[in-house]
Parts: C-alpha cells; sequence; structure tokens
C-alpha cells in the first residue's frame, strides 16, 4: 500500500499509480485532513499567475536547482535529499508549483504521442550542419523514447502557418482521401440498416397454423401397441425371410453368437478427508529463490542468510537491498520490529525482544522466519523458526496464511483488513530434565496463536480441525503435552501482545532505544554483523560510571553488551557457531563484569535449546577452551555449566534437595560456574525483577570502592553478604516447600 508522501500525492493527482495502489491511496487522502488541503494547495499554486521558478539563494540551496528537482521526479534522491526538498516545497509555494508542474508535464509527455509539423521537423534538422545532420533523413517505424512521432509522407502538414497552434492535433486536411470516402461509405451503411429495420417493422402476412401443437410435436408420434402374434395394424405378422447368400458364393451365413455385457467395475466412493489422512506432499514448502517480498521498516537491524551450508549473514535494508527472497532465513535481532511486505499483500512483522523490554514467562528474543513461495489458495507461506511474528492482511479480502512451527502446519485466515493474529514459538528445556550431551529429553517447544484484534479462523489440516477465534482468543501448542489444547480466552497480561516491547521506567526505555539506534547507524556494511558485536561484547563501561547516575544512564552504559549478548546467540547457528560460543563464554568468566556474565548465562541459555545438537556443541567448545581444567575436572565442570544452562531444577520441582545443590554452587572455584548457578536461581526461583537490582547494588559496590584502599576486599565482602542473603532466601523457600507437599 503506497504511502502519503508528496511524490504519491502528485502521481495520484495526475492518474500514473495503478488502480489497485490508486484506491487504497483515495482511501488515505479520504482519512487526512491534510492531505486534502495539500492537494487542493497543489492545484492552486499551479494555476496560480506570476510565480517564477526557483532561484538559488546559495551554493547550497540544491531544492531549487532543476536538476535537483529532475532526479526526485526520476527517485534518485538519497532519503535525505527527499527529506530536505519536501520539506522545502511545503513551505514554498514556488518549489511547489515547480515540482508540479514538471510532474504533469512530464506525465503529459511521456503518455500520450506528439506529432511534430514537418517544417518545424526540418528546422531543427538544419540548426546542425552535415554530415551530422540530414534533413532529408527518413524516419524509422519504431517509436522513438519520447514518444514524438515524425510526420509521415501520406499525412503531411501543408498549412504549416496554422501547424504552431494546433499543439500536436491532426488538421481536417491531413485526412486522405481514403478516409474521406471511408466516412461516406460509414454514413451508407446506416442508413441501410434503419430501411431494414423500417421494413422489418411493417406487418406481414402470418404463417398458418400448424395441424399439430408443439407439445404433441414434443411428444412424439402414437404407435399402437400390438397383439402377440399380430402386426401393428392387429393383423397376423408374417415371419421374416431367412438371409440368402450372396449368389456364387457357398459359403455358409455364420451364425453371430449374442456378446455378453461387459461388466462395469464398481465405482469407489470419493475418499472423507475427516476419515482418510491427509497427503502430506501438499504440506511441504515449495523450494525456490524467487522475490518474495522486502522489508519495509528504516533503521533496524534484520539479517538475511541463503540456503547454502556456508552462506553468512547480511543486513537487509542497506544501500536499497531490501528484497526478502524465498526459503532464505530472515531475523530481527533482539529488540527489533521489523514489517515484511509480501507481494501478496500480506504484512508480516517480527518481533524482537530483550529481557529488560518485556521479561516474559516463555522468553523470545530474536524473530526468525522462513518465507516459501505460497502454493494453492494460500497468499502466504512462511515458517516461524523461533520468536514472535504478527500478521495483518493488507487488502480488504483478507488472506490465507500457512504457519509452520516444529511438526505442525496452521492454515489461518484473516477475514480482512481490521484483523491482527500474533504467533509465536519459544522452545526451552524443562527444568529437572535428564541431562544428556547428545539425545536425552528433547527441549520443550511452544507454539502459541492470540488474535489481538478482530477474528480469525484456524485450520489443522493434519488433525482435520477448524476454530473460529474471537479478540483475544488463544490456541497452545506444546510438544510435551500428550493432548493438543482447545482455543480458550487469553489472560492479557501474560502474552504482552503490544507491538513495540516496552520498559516500564520511561527514562531507561529511551536509553535502550538510543542503544537501538546507535547500533543501527553504526552497521554500515552488510556483512559486518560479527565486527559490531565484537565491539560492544568487550567495551568495559567501568571507567565510565560517576557517583549519582542514574538508572537510566546505568542501562545506556551496560545495555550495548547485554544486547551484543543476546545478539551474538542469535546468529550462532551457522558453520562458525562454535567460534561465536567462545566469545560469549569468555564473557562467562569476566571477573570486573557481572552485568556481561548474566547476558552470557540468559544468551546461552536460550541458544542451547534452539537445536537438539547444541548440548553437545556447547560442551565440546567449552573443553577446547582448556580455561575450566585441562583435567578430567575442567569435563566435568563443562558437563555441569551445560546442565545448569539447560535447567537445573525449579521451585515448581519442590525439591529442598536440588535448592541445596544451586546453593552449594554458588560457592564453586569457577565463576562460570557459579555465574550459571545463580542464573538457574534467578530463572526459575526468584522474582523477575531480582537480577536487575542485583546489578544496581554491585555497579554501585564498584563504583564507590574502585579508587579506595582494599577495593578487591570490598568486593569480596559484597558477595559474601549476596552468598548470604541467598542462603536465607533458601531457608524461605524450603519451608515454602514443604508446605506445599504437606497440601499436596
Amino acid at each position: 500500500m503506497p504511502r502519503l508522501t508528496l511524490r504519491t500525492l502528485l502521481a495520484y493527482i495526475d492518474d500514473t499509480l495503478e488502480p489497485d495502489q490508486a484506491r487504497d491511496l483515495g482511501k488515505k487522502v479520504a482519512d487526512s485532513e491534510e492531505a486534502k488541503k495539500l492537494i487542493e494547495r497543489i492545484k492552486k499554486v499551479t494555476r496560480r499567475r506570476g510565480l517564477t521558478t526557483p532561484v538559488p539563494a546559495s551554493g547550497d540551496d540544491h531544492a531549487s536547482d532543476p536538476n535537483t528537482v529532475a532526479e526526485y521526479l526520476s527517485d534518485m534522491l538519497s532519503r535525505q535529499e527527499v527529506r530536505d526538498l519536501e520539506e522545502r516545497c511545503m513551505g514554498s509555494d514556488v518549489h511547489l508549483a515547480e515540482v508540479a508542474a514538471c510532474h504533469q508535464i512530464l506525465t503529459l509527455v511521456l503518455t500520450e504521442p506528439v506529432r511534430v509539423p514537418p517544417t518545424a521537423n526540418q528546422r531543427m534538422y538544419k540548426l546542425v550542419e552535415a554530415p551530422a545532420s540530414d534533413p532529408a533523413r527518413k524516419p524509422g517505424k519504431a517509436i522513438p523514447v519520447g514518444r514524438t512521432l515524425p510526420p509521415s509522407p501520406d499525412q503531411p502538414d501543408t498549412d504549416d502557418p496554422d501547424a504552431a497552434l494546433l499543439l500536436g492535433m491532426q488538421r481536417y486536411s491531413s485526412n486522405a482521401k481514403s478516409g474521406r470516402w471511408k466516412l461516406v461509405g460509414a454514413v451508407g451503411a446506416i442508413a441501410a440498416m434503419l430501411a431494414l429495420a423500417v421494413v422489418m417493422a411493417l406487418p406481414q402476412h402470418q404463417p398458418k397454423a400448424p395441424e399439430i401443437s408443439a407439445v404433441e410435436m414434443a411428444r412424439g408420434p402414437v404407435v399402437p401397441i400390438p397383439d402377440p402374434g399380430k402386426g401393428a395394424s392387429g393383423l397376423p405378422v408374417t415371419p421374416m425371410p431367412k438371409p440368402l447368400a450372396p449368389k456364387g458364393d457357398s459359403t455358409p451365413v455364420k451364425k453371430v453368437e449374442p456378446v455378453e455385457p461387459k461388466k462395469l467395475e464398481p465405482i469407489t466412493p470419493p475418499k472423507d478427508p475427516k476419515i482418510d489422512p491427509p497427503n502430506l506432499e501438499d504440506f511441504k514448502p515449495l523450494a525456490g529463490q524467487e522475490i518474495v517480498g522486502k522489508l519495509d521498516t528504516p533503521n533496524v537491524i534484520v539479517l538475511s542468510r541463503g540456503l547454502e551450508p556456508t552462506a553468512k549473514w547480511n543486513r537487509l535494508g542497506l544501500e536499497g537491498k531490501n528484497v526478502v527472497r524465498a526459503n532464505d532465513t530472515v531475523m530481527a535481532l533482539p529488540g527489533y520490529v521489523a514489517e515484511v511486505k509480501l507481494d501478496s499483500g500480506v504484512l508480516v512483522t517480527l518481533w524482537g525482544n530483550t529481557p529488560e523490554l518485556v521479561s516474559m514467562k516463555s522468553m523470545v528474543m530474536q524473530s526468525r522466519v522462513r518465507f516459501h513461495p505460497p502454493a494453492g489458495r494460500m497468499d502466504a507461506d512462511l515458517t516461524l523458526e523461533t520468536g514472535r511474528i504478527y500478521l495483518t492482511a493488507t487488502k480488504p479480502a483478507g488472506a490465507k496464511v500457512r504457519v509452520r512451527i516444529d511438526s505442525q502446519i496452521w492454515d489461518i485466515t484473516l477475514p480482512d483488513e481490521k484483523t491482527d493474529v500474533l504467533v509465536q514459538s519459544s522452545s526451552g528445556y524443562v527444568p529437572g530434565a535428564a541431562y544428556a550431551r547428545d539425545g536425552g529429553d528433547p527441549p520443550r517447544t511452544e507454539a502459541r496463536l492470540v488474535v489481538t484484534r478482530g477474528t480469525a479462523s484456524l485450520s489443522l489440516p493434519k488433525r482435520f480441525k477448524d476454530y473460529e477465534l474471537a479478540t483475544w482468543s488463544e490456541y497452545i501448542w506444546d510438544s510435551t503435552a500428550g493432548k493438543p489444547d482447545e482455543p480458550h480466552p487469553a489472560h492479557k497480561e501474560e502474552v504482552y501482545a503490544d507491538r513495540v516491547p516496552f520498559q516500564p521506567d520511561e527514562a531507561v526505555a529511551r536509553s535502550i532505544q538510543r542503544v537501538f539506534f546507535e547500533a543501527s547507524e553504526d552497521f554500515a556494511d552488510p556483512t559486518a554483523i560479527r565486527l559490531l558485536l565484537k565491539e560492544r561484547l568487550y567495551a568495559d563501561p567501568s571507567e565510565e560510571f560517576k557517583p549519582g547516575m542514574t538508572r537510566a544512564d546505568i542501562a545506556h552504559l551496560l545495555f550495548p553488551t547485554q544486547w551484543a549478548a543476546y545478539s551474538q546467540a542469535a546468529i550462532a547457528n551457522g558453520p562458525d557457531a562454535s567460534d561465536l560460543l567462545k566469545e560469549l563464554l569468555d564473557l562467562l568468566r569476566s571477573e570486573s563484569r557481572a552485568f556481561a556474565r548474566q547476558a552470557a548465562v540468559i544468551a546461552l541459555s536460550s541458544w542451547v535449546a534452539q537445536a537438539p545438537g547444541n548440548t553437545e556443541l556447547l560442551y565440546n567448545t567449552m573443553v577446547e577452551k582448556g580455561w575450566l581444567g585441562e583435567d578430567g575436572t575442567g569435563k566435568k565442570d563443562a558437563d555441569v555449566i551445560a546442565h545448569l544452562l539447560r535447567g537445573h531444577s525449579s521451585a515448581a520441582m519442590k525439591s529442598p534437595a536440588k535448592l541445596d545443590e544451586l546453593i552449594g554452587l554458588l560457592n564453586h572455584e569457577h565463576i562460570a560456574v557459579r555465574e550459571a548457578a545463580l542464573g538457574n536461581l534467578l530463572a526459575y526461583y526468584a522474582d523477575a525483577d531480582t537480577f536487575m537490582n542485583r546489578i544496581l547494588v554491585e555497579t554501585d559496590v564498584a563504583n564507590r570502592e574502585r579508587d579506595r584502599e582494599g577495593a578487591d576486599k570490598m568486593r569480596l565482602k559484597a558477595w559474601e553478604a549476596f552468598l548470604s542473603a541467598w542462603k536465607t532466601q533458601a531457608d524461605v523457600m524450603r519451608k515454602k516447600m514443604a508446605d506445599e507437599a504437606k497440601k499436596d
């Protein structure tokens, strides 16, 4: 759907848009008072007399340059130059009239062929001397680019003195005699047809009535039923003589045996789709690399990667390269919200998030999708690998979208453009599940569909189920559940369905958004995502801390590293995944940056559940680094960290022994083990705000004590106090578990 800009309004006024685009833009104009006023202003300034052409006020006044106007109308200016020119037109009638008049003239010149008087054509050729110009040159048959047609020999414009007044129109005198005779013939044909019509209208002799009515004729002749042994007239039937053989041929006549009727095969009734299983071939995504849509949101980091095993991530939206190809992986990094508009008219919003923006029970961060060529009656076909998307139809007729999540296939019908559907996929290991490097219990995948606006239909072709979903209806599929759930009312407080992730503290939210904008501005090379993240992963803002800093200031210093950790885990799913993991593991053992360690724990916990083989890859990477120890102790600690990142235990297990194990690991000799154990406690035992409060306390302690003598001792004392607080909290949790166990 075209947006309301000066260029689209000019195209709308001059009627150069496609019918669908003109209709969509007309609706927007009808709903916008500013657009109506601008259209009226354009019409007035183009008719006003006395307006001069723009005169450059200085050497930097590019908006008054005719070449700039030409490049603007040809869509060759940069985004900033377009913005500057349009702002100048909004504030100057002279500039607005110049752009609008040029657009109108180009529309007429490029859409209507123009005839040039012959003498004018000869004068133009005579301006350049031979041999560069030949006035007697005969024009070719092809229509020139400017659609200006030269005079033809059979239609000369002889009365040239008045040719300049015709503005390209033909004279009556330029028509050939054959054209005049055709006109006379057409008049004669019309007169003959009128005469024939009059003759047919005169009364004629009526035809004689038929002897048999049409009804009787339709029934056919009446044949009397003969009596047995008698003919049709009631007389005895004369037997027919036997056929004689032809003369001269003594061959006896063969007796013709009766042919038995061919047995017909029984007709097989059509299969009942409610009984017979569907053809799974119909649900396979189509292959191909054709363009299916484009990224329609600026200043966001959206990556794309091809099907090749060695393909690398590239950023979309740079240098005008915003097309989305079928079967490529498209990902919005954590925290970014981006719209992908498909050619079929379906709008897919990729929703990125971070724990600092929205803390969710089923954590989603990056949004990763693969778009497929739609087949049959579908308007869109996509695979949601992880994260959240929103589906919206941009056409009044609505759209049908096929969404693939894990082993599930959902066919979603959006009846009109007033319906929004949220689709989300998240994976994670169930805390307390049996640990195994390879195999074992697979991660749990939860798929969720919520209608946030309007109504929608959900069809499950593999289950032969159809549902009509009202606003705030929800359907959930769980890979570990034995029986699929049925649609039910959604809990709004658990969904967090806002299109833009929010942070309750407005000042902190602005600081975080600043980090997103700065990262987008610094990401100028489409292939430099690793360099961008590495710079932020290793940034140490400790020297920038000052007494009395607000939460917003602290967030602006710490969040770049946290966001880089989440994004590093998001792209660590290709051939270079092991190298990317090593940088996250370096964060996990950072002595001075507690915020970086915890961000690494969250990132690795999310990453390890994305694929079944990730646990083994994480273990091998930790062993190869060697910083856990070269002997068997190091391998044992690697297993402990992997187990903690998958989810060691939770309060829901009501196991005091498991809780004591985690509290004991808080005092482990390796900081990576301590931080992973703390992450497990924060995720499955404590409140959501505990992590942020802990960061602020440790940052304040480090800030106040770093310049004093014995700073390390003070930090150690702070850690011992923190550990003591957890032990006290564990006693409270243990008592609560015992009370709940008695109730059960």
